[in-house]
């Protein structure tokens, strides 16, 4: 029997994308209350059927089962009871690997989806997880050189590691370019800049990556700029390593 082979880690990678693409439908089917014709709002009727019975000879039924209603609401909220659907999957990586699988992934710089963290593996440390598009900040121009920055999110450093930035523009931008020199923290704590431009006359809603793949930002703290003009605007994102087809 020839020598076989481990998998690799763009391998794993591709096949948790696709049980990510699987949460995402899960979460989505699972949907609230407040909307129709999804899990949650079918299991919301059984219990409004249930507190419905007001007769004086329903008080018993209704006590006995209203509970246990309520807790099906509960737990069918709980986008972490997915995580049972891949438990085996999970054995079976580790297993094959001889090793935990973050310390696998930490020896390359492949990350795990978020979807795949929030209903697969909620096992994956931050680090080796990609953030979703987080707004970390946004400002508006007031005149050359000059402008308003709002703080905005941040990563939430104990679900996912840092991310690339963007910037994505919310007015078109007019006849000068905006120099820019973002200050940044990154997943270690540390303080870094970033620098771009947008160029002159760049329409509304295009968005324009700054830095590099490598970099693990987790939050802005402050936006300067140079040029500009009055009335321009954009926000600071942080850009997702790759997106569900």
């Amino acid at each position: 029997m020839p020598a076989q082979r481990e998998l690799t880690q763009a391998e794993y990678i591709a096949l948790t994308d696709c049980y990510a693409q699987a949460i995402r439908e899960m979460i989505d089917a699972i949907g609230d209350e407040d909307t129709p014709g999804t899990v949650a709002d079918y299991a919301a009727d059984a219990r409004n059927e249930i507190t419905a019975f007001t007769m004086p000879d329903e008080a018993q039924l209704t006590a006995d089962l209203i509970d246990a209603a309520i807790e099906v609401c509960t737990q069918i909220g709980y986008t972490r009871n997915l995580a049972t659907f891949f438990s085996t999957f999970n054995a079976a990586v580790t297993r094959h690997l001889g090793q935990d699988v973050n310390t696998w992934l930490a020896l390359g710089s492949d990350r795990v989806h978020y979807y795949f963290r929030q209903g697969g593996n909620s096992a994956l440390l931050p680090a080796n997880v990609f953030p979703p598009a987080t707004a970390l900040g946004s400002f508006a121009v007031t005149g050359s050189g000059a402008g308003t920055f709002t703080d905005g999110d941040a990563v939430d450093t104990t679900l996912y590691g840092g991310a690339q930035i963007s910037v994505k523009t919310t007015h078109a931008i007019g006849a000068v370019a905006i120099g820019l020199t973002i200050t940044c923290l990154d997943e270690d704590g540390e303080e870094v800049e970033v620098t771009g431009t947008i160029p002159e006359n760049t329409l509304n809603d295009a968005t324009i990556e700054l830095g590099t793949a490598a970099d693990r930002i987790v939050d802005v703290t402050a936006v300067e700029i140079t040029g500009g003009t009055a009335d321009d605007a954009f926000t600071v994102q942080t850009v997702e390593d790759r997106t569900l087809a």
